[in-house]
């Protein structure tokens, strides 16, 4: 009977092992948002907290830390203990950091480690309505043809679904533009549908509402698959530029050192919450798609992508700002 006893005991510290998503199960689980409330990056954070705080049974809060491009909030994630209870809602922004930024007080490739994945959207190439091109192909030979270069807008040095991804794609189109830096990207999107600029890149969740509208018009989505939200614009596969991504994508990283256990068992409960059809559809609506992925899935992924962004800036000789 005891030894019944001691092995249903053992299946349950083992599930409660498994389940945990910190060294301290009674510990709020913060999600430091390294931007200013109301973004895409804070919305889907507090979709995520407040449905991961219903699956955990403890709190999850969300805490806006912006400052320095998103690298004060990250910094702080980066040296605090690493038990799983603080953690960044990172983005691509972390692939390129260490290569656009001079002075860093961390090191995103080294202090912060990938956790769990929570979704992702396509760049998207715009221009006005007003623009007499009908497709990507048209776009491109506008450039070429042009006496001067055609400008395109971007919400900020190294954005990777607005400036580098304008890069690749003129090193891959062999055209050159002329970059207008904003201060944001929405700035810059009010310019394109003033006609001030000739196009941009953004992502989908801040591109949907206008072209819904007609205010703007897609070329091509940087993705390997067509958008739900938009089927009838093509990728910039089918449009002649193979294997040509940039998603926008959010994703939990935690500070360096992180227990492996821990990492697994957060990486476990986030993937079921994501799962869950109301985040789904929330996520839909939104512009943006659920992606689960395994911890070293999500580690994969974010070491190609800074080598793609690391290549970028380095072909378009872009030196780090101070």
């Amino acid at each position: 009977m005891m030894r019944f006893i001691w092995l249903c005991l053992a299946v349950v510290l083992s599930f409660t092992t498994r389940a945990a998503p910190s060294e301290d199960p009674a510990r709020p689980v913060w999600i430091i948002v390294p931007y200013a409330p109301g973004g895409a990056v804070d919305i889907i954070s507090r979709m995520l907290a407040r449905d991961l705080t219903v699956r955990l049974g403890r709190p999850v809060i969300v805490d806006n830390k912006p400052g320095a491009g998103g690298n004060l909030g990250s910094a702080f994630v980066a040296k605090s203990k690493p038990d799983g209870a603080t953690l960044v809602m990172g983005g691509p922004f972390h692939t390129i950091a260490h290569r656009i930024f001079a002075n860093l007080t961390y090191d995103p490739l080294k202090d912060l480690v990938p956790v769990a994945m929570i979704g992702a959207a396509p760049s998207v190439l715009l221009v006005s309505p007003e623009l007499d091109v009908r497709d990507l192909a048209g776009l491109v030979r506008m450039a070429r043809e042009a006496r001067d270069p055609l400008t395109y807008g971007h919400g900020g040095a190294g954005t990777t679904s607005e400036h580098l991804v304008a890069e690749l794609f003129q090193q891959r189109a062999d055209i050159r533009l002329t970059a207008v830096p904003y201060k944001g990207g929405a700035q810059a999107m009010q310019d394109l549908m003033a006609n001030r600029i000739t196009l941009m890149f953004t992502n989908l969740l801040n591109a949907l509402p206008h072209i819904r509208s007609g205010r703007l018009k897609a070329l091509a989505i940087a993705q390997a698959q067509r958008a739900p939200a938009i089927p009838d614009v093509p990728t910039f596969a089918e449009s002649g530029f193979p294997d040509f991504n940039a998603q926008v994508w959010w994703g939990l990283m935690g500070p360096a050192h992180t227990p492996p256990s821990v990492i697994q068992a957060m990486n476990h409960e986030v993937n079921e919450t994501i799962r869950q059809a109301q985040f789904v559809e929330r996520l839909d609506a939104l512009g943006a798609q659920v992606v689960p992925l395994s911890v070293d899935q999500f580690a994969a992924r974010f070491d190609a992508e800074r080598l793609q962004w690391e290549q970028t800036a380095e072909r378009a000789g872009l030196a780090p700002q101070p």
